[in-house]
C-alpha cells in the first residue's frame, strides 16, 4: 500500500508568516494604510493573485496594480534574504517521514517564489515533488492541487495524511479526502478543530500518529 504525507509550505515548513507580515507592513505604509489586526486572517494561507486584489480593495489603493505586486514581491524576497529559516522539527521529521511515506509539498505560493526559494534554500533538493499555486485548475481552497499531487505520488486520499495551518488550505485538504493535521500558530487553535488533528509542534507528529490516521477512514 503506497502511503503519503504532504506538506504545506508557509508557517508548515518554513517560518514564513513573521516575514510576509514584515513585508506587507512596509508595503501598505507606503500607502498611508495600517492593517487593523483583525484583517491580517483574511490574508493568510490566500493565493498571492487574491492577496493583491483583496489587499487593494479593501484599502482602496490606486496604483497600479503591477507596481503594487513588485512591490510587495520584492520587499517579500528581500525579508527571506535576511531571516528565513524551517519551522522548529521538520528537518527531523521529515528524514523519519521520508523512510516509511511518499513525500510531496503543495503551496499556494506561485511558481515564481518557488524558484526563489529553489535558489535560497535548496527546496528541490528536500521535495522532488512540489506543486505550486499556479501550477493546477484552481488554487487552494479548492482540492485540485492536492488531487493532482496525489496522482503524482500514486496514492489514494485514505493513505494520505497533509499537513496545514491555515482555513484556506486546511479546507482544501478536507474536500480532497486526506487525513488532515492542521498546525497552530498562523491562526488560534479553536479555528482549526475541522482538522482531524491538531498539533503546535511538528514533532508531535509522531510515526504513530500518522498509522492511527492512516488507519482510518475519512
Amino acid at each position: 500500500m503506497n502511503t503519503a504525507i504532504i506538506f504545506d509550505m508557509d508557517g508548515v515548513i518554513i517560518d514564513t508568516e513573521p516575514l510576509y507580515t514584515k513585508a506587507e507592513v512596509r508595503l501598505f505604509s507606503e500607502y498611508g494604510v495600517e492593517i487593523p489586526p483583525k484583517d491580517w486572517s483574511l490574508f493568510r494561507g490566500c493565493a498571492e493573485d487574491d492577496f493583491f486584489t483583496l489587499s487593494m480593495q479593501r484599502y482602496k489603493i490606486s496604483e497600479d496594480r503591477s507596481v503594487f505586486m513588485e512591490k510587495g514581491r520584492e520587499y517579500v524576497r528581500e525579508e527571506f534574504n535576511k531571516g528565513l529559516v524551517f519551522m522548529p522539527g521538520f528537518e527531523d521529521m521529515l528524514k523519519r517521514v521520508q523512510k516509511k511515506h511518499a513525500t510531496g509539498l503543495v503551496t499556494a505560493s506561485p511558481r515564481h517564489n518557488i524558484d526563489f526559494l529553489c535558489g535560497l534554500i535548496h527546496l528541490d533538493n528536500i521535495f522532488e515533488h512540489i506543486i505550486s499555486g499556479d501550477e493546477s485548475a484552481r488554487n487552494k481552497p479548492h482540492p485540485d492541487p492536492y488531487f493532482e499531487m496525489m496522482e503524482r505520488l500514486n496514492v489514494l486520499p485514505n493513505n494520505t495524511v497533509i499537513i496545514e495551518d491555515s482555513l484556506c488550505g486546511l479546507n482544501a485538504a478536507l474536500s480532497s479526502g486526506a487525513h488532515v493535521i492542521a498546525k497552530t500558530g498562523s491562526f488560534p487553535e479553536k479555528n482549526l478543530i475541522i482538522a482531524h488533528k491538531t498539533v503546535s509542534h511538528l514533532n508531535e507528529i509522531t510515526d504513530r500518529l500518522l498509522e492511527e490516521l492512516l488507519q482510518k477512514k475519512v
